[in-house]
Parts: C-alpha cells; structure tokens; sequence
C-alpha cells in the first residue's frame, strides 16, 4: 500500500477484524524513509540483512514495525509487525 501511495505514509488502513467504521493512519514503517522506496523485494520487501551497527547485523531482517495513529486506538496509536499481511485494505478519505 505504501508504494501504491507513491511510496508516501499518511495513508489510511483498515484491519478485517476491526469494525467497519474504523480505520488508522500509517505514520511510520520501521526502515522506510517517506518518499523513498523500500529495500527488498515485493511484495513483503524482507530478505536483506540488518546492516552493520544494527543489533542484529548481518542476520536477515524480520517484519518491519509500522505505526498507526487513530482517536480510538489506546493512547492514540498502535505498533503492529504484521503490516505485511493480507488481513489490511486501504480506506480512502471518501470512504471513512
């Protein structure tokens, strides 16, 4: 979803096991620079090593962590490691 979003974050998901009317904004992706695409190969861009200085340098990066923000969730934001699944669709803003 990212890239389909020109590889920009502000975009908005939306969970199969959350209501239909809820939704959040993707504010991060653990390793992706907004504007720039992500390291790996599609569709779930994994498979390269941590690079050096990274704790676990060398060894084969796992999910990245990605960060939503939405009034409902508790503090106002969640962090999930399993953004790359199927289990998220895309809301856009004439459909919130």
């Amino acid at each position: 979803m990212y890239v389909k979003n020109n590889c920009r974050l502000g975009f908005y998901v939306r969970r199969d096991s959350w209501r239909s009317d809820r939704y959040a904004k993707v504010v991060e992706i653990q390793w992706v620079e907004d504007g720039k695409m992500i390291k790996g190969s599609p569709p779930y861009f994994g498979g390269f090593k941590n690079p050096p200085g990274h704790p676990r340098e060398g060894k084969i990066m796992g999910p990245r962590l990605v960060t939503l923000q939405a009034d409902w969730l508790d503090g106002g934001k969640m962090v999930t490691d399993c953004g790359g699944n199927y289990s998220w669709t895309q809301v856009y803003q004439n459909e919130k």
